[in-house]
């Protein structure tokens, strides 16, 4: 009598019905991926949080996903969010490779007469600038990307 591996012990359920991170992951690994698509990504963003899964190739089906030893290691990255809507207004002129410090200023976003200070989360360096000084911002829309030390 063959025992199936996919719930968890005593209670016939999936060990990711509790977790909604490991369901993305079963989600990943039972997409069936179109003819002509290679691979496919699967990115969440939450509460400062962020997560990216791929998933490569027309692979046989199988039950636990291959490890793959990444042959650089990836760089931990955060984006920095809008918390407000309005027009952002950058502190200083920022480039790639600004150093930053948690707590700096990086800008700000004017609405209805105030300003909401825009601060880095973290100590890292400036990896994009996602928005110039003067545009429009919605609610949540990313502003910078840092790489974090």
């Amino acid at each position: 009598m063959a025992a199936d591996h996919s719930e968890s012990a005593g209670e016939g359920r999936a060990l990711s019905d509790n977790d909604p991170l490991l369901g993305l992951m079963d989600d990943l690994l039972t997409l069936e991926l179109p003819d002509g698509l290679t691979a496919v990504t699967i990115e969440v963003e939450a509460d400062g949080f962020a997560v990216s899964v791929s998933r490569q190739g027309n692979a046989a089906h199988t039950t636990t996903p291959a490890v793959i030893p990444a042959a650089d290691p990836v760089e931990k990255t955060q984006r920095v969010h809008a918390t407000t809507v309005g027009l952002f207004s950058a502190a200083r002129e920022w480039s790639t490779g600004d150093a930053v410090a948690r707590g700096d200023v990086l800008g700000g976003i004017q609405s209805l007469g105030h300003v909401a200070e825009i601060s880095a989360p973290a100590d890292g360096e400036i990896r994009e600038v996602l928005v110039t000084g003067g545009a429009p911002v919605e609610y949540g829309q990313a502003l910078f990307v840092i790489a974090l030390r």
